[in-house]
């Protein structure tokens, strides 16, 4: 054995020689720090390019930089400690990508306190892959898997984007990487088996079955873990949402109140005192419906003011198009989500589907033809106001039904109903998720999802129509990606002070 260890001391010896004189030869390419979420949000669009352009640009001057790479794995095989000091500073700086990653692998296979450590540092990387294997330390390191990535859950790392990431990730290794043929395919055995060998992963996960951003990564382990262990929690949490719930403002409700408040014109303020109401009783859902009646009456209105003025500045959508009206079947399609979810409509969504119907400012007719002249095409990408009927969104429903009849129903998630497509798709343009409403939601006013703002629906509503029908005028700076120049810029903004329109306040 002394003298194997002593044949890959000299082997990884000379491999180390051999890559350092390698890296000497290379052109002054400089280095590229790794960098967490925080700092890559924080950059502008052209800072980022520049960043994504200086990983690129190295790749094409360095020739041979793939034998630079074997070198560096072959040091990770022979486990090669001497090398360790070397290989950080490739993982840290080395602006060739699969340079960097082959070093990262070397040094989880050499496992040094010292390489773990600088893994470890990557929990919050922008990169996924530094993420992962900052990841692929914690859960080996010694001691229990909960004791060493439990923090990640705290309130505090969960309060950023970058902590929420990284729990999401955390999730996402208990569950399949992978399917065959043959099944699921997860990391490793001990991965596979965390969830029913540790209760503690299960109540974690169970618990955030429903939580906006790690709810599904939570729900994915729980659905393919032993049903022998989720099974009875997930009965468990079932029987506890079905529990009846208080309406939880803490606050007598004097009826007609609100609703009097709402006539003499605190309309915001009526809207907040109902978004305080997390869990509305008979009483208070009863005014919530009759403001909202009120609210959605105003909001038809506003609709039909800023649809005329839109046209007749030659924004290119009919009336038609834009305000079809509410759909014949709503009051049908409306009692069937009350059965489905077990939960009444949220009462600003029921009055908006029952009064408004559709709001559609998109200008789907041009994507194969030319934008009308004079009318600036860039506000395509700036989030056009559009929210969709309920039985355009029922497919969203109908989704939803089968995959709670495929699972557990705890695993379906929240009824995710899609009202709009989101910016990007507005604008023919690949984008992301559609905005969307979850349901069943208890109290009277929604948070509209995926859309950028995080707003409920009323405010929502309140932003689209505060801009003439366009809800991302605040975000200009990302609108060069798409090649809108100053003049463009100008042109647009004096055309928008040029569509005049009567609002009334809601």
């Amino acid at each position: 054995m002394v003298e194997e260890a002593g044949k890959g001391d000299s082997g990884g010896a000379r491999v180390l020689e051999s890559l350092l004189a390698a890296l000497g030869r290379w052109p002054d390419i400089g280095s590229q720090a790794r960098i967490s979420i925080e700092q890559w949000n924080s950059l502008s669009a052209s800072e980022a390019k520049a960043y994504q352009d200086s990983s690129i640009s190295a790749i094409q001057r360095v020739a041979g930089w793939r034998a630079v790479a074997d070198q560096v794995r072959e040091l990770g095989r022979l486990r090669y400690e001497p090398a360790v000091a070397t290989l950080i500073g490739l993982w840290e700086g080395c602006p060739v990508q699969p340079v960097a990653v082959a070093a990262a692998h070397a040094l989880f296979s050499i496992g040094t306190a010292e390489a773990r450590d600088a893994l470890r540092h990557g929990i919050h990387d922008h990169e996924h892959f530094g993420r992962f294997m900052a990841l692929k330390v914690m859960f080996t390191d010694d001691g229990t898997a909960w004791d060493n990535v439990c923090h990640l859950f705290s309130e505090e790392c969960l309060a950023t984007t970058a902590g929420l990431t990284a729990a999401a990730e955390a999730l996402g290794l208990l569950a399949p990487w992978s399917f065959t043929g043959t099944g699921p395919e997860w990391h490793s055995e001990t991965l596979r088996v965390l969830v029913s060998q540790d209760h503690r992963w299960l109540d974690l996960c169970v618990g955030l079955r429903d939580h906006e951003s790690l709810g599904w990564p939570a729900r994915q382990v729980l659905k393919y873990a032993d049903p022998a262990a989720t099974g009875p929690a997930l009965d468990a949490a079932r029987a506890e949402r079905a529990a009846p719930r208080r309406a939880s403002t803490g606050r007598s409700l004097r009826p007609g109140a609100l609703v009097a408040r709402y006539r003499d014109g605190d309309h915001r303020g009526v809207w907040r005192d109902l978004g305080a109401a997390a869990h509305l009783d008979d009483g208070w859902r009863a005014e919530a419906e009759q403001v909202a009646v009120l609210t959605m009456e105003r909001v038809a209105r506003n609709a039909s003011n800023l649809t005329a003025a839109l046209i007749a500045r030659g924004w290119p959508v009919s009336t038609e198009q834009a305000l079809p009206g509410p759909a014949a079947d709503v009051e049908d399609r409306l009692r069937q989500l009350e059965q489905i979810t077990g939960s009444a409509v949220p009462p600003a969504l029921a009055a908006y589907w029952r009064i408004v119907g559709t709001i559609d400012l998109v200008p789907r007719g041009t994507w194969d033809a030319p934008f009308p002249p004079g009318v600036p095409e860039q506000l395509t990408v700036a989030d056009p106001l559009e929210i969709i009927d309920l039985g355009t969104a029922w497919s969203s429903v109908e989704e939803w039904q089968e995959e709670s009849a495929e699972h557990h129903p705890e695993l379906a998630g929240p009824l995710v109903v899609d009202i709009a497509a989101d910016y990007l798709h507005k604008a023919n343009i690949s984008g992301g998720a559609p905005y969307s409403v979850w349901l069943p939601h208890a109290g009277a006013d929604p948070l509209v999802r995926e859309e950028v703002h995080r707003l409920t629906f009323t405010n929502y509503l309140r932003r689209a129509f505060a801009g003439k029908g366009f809800l991302r005028l605040d975000q200009q700076d990302e609108w060069a990606a798409y090649a809108t120049t100053a003049d463009e810029l100008a042109e647009l903004t004096g055309w928008l002070e040029s569509v005049e329109y009567e609002y009334l306040d809601f």
